[in-house]
């Protein structure tokens, strides 16, 4: 095969949509691209889900739609690592009236959840989103989505996803949505949008390595920071966050700085996220290495780092009070992954409640450490030429990927 077709084959599950990706892996074809796109154990674990969901008769009265988090839809370059490295990133800045059309989700991080919940019979759907935009403006969408259906829907939300969620179903009457099931969901927010908006979050920063044109400074200020909905993903609380950080003179004065327009509209957005009811229940990841706090001082913000947490979301900021919650040790990007977390999906589904997760968590009380920007900041990563990596290095560097949307800063 010449080279350029080969490219394209190995590819092609970069291209194609979620339908053709997920109908290749109930057939066995494309074996070669989807064994890089998903790594290859995954790759043998979802081929095997995939063609037991298919002989499976659906049969729920309620449609299931799942909801990633942010990151987890697919909006233009994101997430084709050779696009990203020939600078498509900088497409994804919002820029009104000039909408990027939504692809799909991350499979890599949701396609087993669906296999297995089509495989016990359920109609199940992937509800992908424009994760840039306001979370009142895709709460909208979603309600919408929902009053158009004949079946009432059970919402399966990851992280940013569990606000849209939430969003929607304010605007719905009740029996529209029998249940929300929460999974990571940052309802105080996450020191990982401030980071993210500072570019000194090492997902960022591991991005501007794959991205060949920009660094992690020119992709914090002028692409997320122009995302509405990260900034709704900031801890804007102050008995949580301790700080006004809706204030930009909170901010540090060194660039990157957030834009307060989109600032003082989050503070508003925010504000106004419906109470939790009895229809939402919680999966919350624990017992990860997670940025907790932050205080100012003059090189910039310090973050406080423990255990009580996924490595995204901390614990204090995933609980609703008055709600029911279960609780696992994993990683934030890992929860929609995790067998006995979609073990207790599946019964909470059904039954709505589940003995597959712990009911209680303690949350460990040993000091804090400190990590700041300027040591997050330190060191000047090699880019990564991607047409140039070999089978193994791609899967790795994919790996890496979608790790790192989940872990923490290490010390």
């Amino acid at each position: 095969m010449p080279a350029a077709a080969l490219g394209i084959a190995r590819d092609w599950a970069f291209r194609a949509d979620d339908a053709a990706v997920l109908a290749a892996l109930a057939a066995a074809t494309h074996s070669g691209s989807l064994r890089e796109f998903f790594g290859a154990a995954a790759y043998l674990e979802l081929k095997q889900l995939a063609a037991a969901a298919k002989q499976v008769r659906t049969r729920a009265a309620v449609r299931v739609l799942i909801l990633p988090g942010m990151m987890g839809s697919r909006l233009g370059a994101w997430i084709d690592p050779a696009r990203i490295g020939a600078g498509g990133l900088a497409d994804l800045k919002l820029k009104p009236g000039q909408p990027l059309k939504v692809n799909g989700v991350l499979l890599l991080a949701y396609a087993k959840l669906l296999l297995s919940l089509q495989a016990v019979g359920w109609d199940v759907e992937f509800y992908p989103y424009d994760w840039r935009q306001s979370l009142d403006t895709l709460g909208a969408g979603l309600a919408a989505r929902i009053a158009a259906q004949p079946k009432p829907v059970v919402l399966i939300a990851h992280s940013m996803g569990g606000l849209v969620a939430r969003m929607a179903a304010a605007r719905l009457p009740k029996r529209a949505v029998r249940k929300l099931i929460l999974l990571g969901t940052p309802n105080r927010g996450t020191f990982a949008a401030l980071q993210a908006l500072r570019g000194s979050y090492p997902f960022v920063r591991w991005l501007a390595q794959l991205d060949g044109r920009h660094s992690a400074r020119f992709l914090a200020e002028e692409i997320f920071g122009s995302f509405p909905g990260l900034y709704q993903l900031l801890p804007m609380q102050r008995h949580f966050s301790r700080m006004d950080l809706s204030d930009p003179h909170c901010w540090p004065r060194d660039a990157p700085r957030p834009d307060p327009v989109l600032l003082a509209q989050a503070a508003d957005v925010v504000r106004g996220l419906p109470k939790p009811d009895s229809r939402m229940i919680q999966i919350i990841g624990i017992n990860q290495e997670t940025i907790v706090g932050v205080r100012s001082t003059a090189g910039g913000f310090e973050y406080a780092m423990n255990l009580n947490g996924d490595g995204t979301v901390p614990l204090a900021s995933a609980r609703l009070p008055g709600t029911k919650a279960y609780f696992v040790d994993e990683l934030h990007g890992n929860l929609a992954n995790n067998a006995a977390v979609i073990q207790a999906v599946i019964d909470l589904v059904r039954h709505g409640h589940t003995r597959k997760l712990p009911s209680h968590c303690t949350p460990r009380r040993a000091a804090p450490r400190w990590i700041d920007d300027a040591r997050l900041r330190m060191g000047r990563w090699p880019k990564i030429e991607w047409r140039r990596l070999d089978l193994e290095q791609r899967e790795a560097v994919l790996k890496e990927l979608d790790a790192g949307r989940s872990r923490a800063p290490t010390l």
